[in-house]
């Protein structure tokens, strides 16, 4: 029966962190392209208005804001998880491949259930 359980929780524990690692992405190519319109402004050389591509940003600096909101509720929805993974006794042994995951403080016997690797290296 924990096996079953484990193996139900892999993919939700993998997809989890995809989907934090997607945001973080789309917020790192989000400033880019901010940056990169402001940048072909300043060129030398380029005859843009100095309002051009001023609406774009704007739009881009609220993409970017309710992006920041999705992931922080998405980070939300994973302490939830934690929870759950707590109550169902599935202790974290691994955060990716760089460090061992916080135990949660609010857990009493973590040692003794059974280990749920979050991310495996590939």
């Amino acid at each position: 029966m924990l096996k079953q359980r484990i193996e139900a929780a892999r993919p939700i524990a993998t997809k989890i962190h995809e989907v934090e690692k997607s945001l973080n992405l789309t917020m790192v190519q989000m400033g880019e392209l901010m940056s990169s319109i402001a940048a072909a402004r300043m060129a030398p050389g380029t005859r843009f208005s100095l309002t051009a591509g001023m609406d774009a940003s704007e739009k881009l600096i609220a993409a970017a804001a309710r992006t920041a909101r999705c992931y922080r509720d998405v980070v939300d929805a994973h302490g939830h998880l934690v929870a759950d993974r707590e109550e169902a006794g599935l202790r974290t042994v691994s955060w990716g491949d760089f460090a061992e995951c916080p135990p949660n403080p609010t857990s009493g016997s973590a040692e003794t259930s059974a280990p749920l690797r979050i991310v495996e290296s590939a």
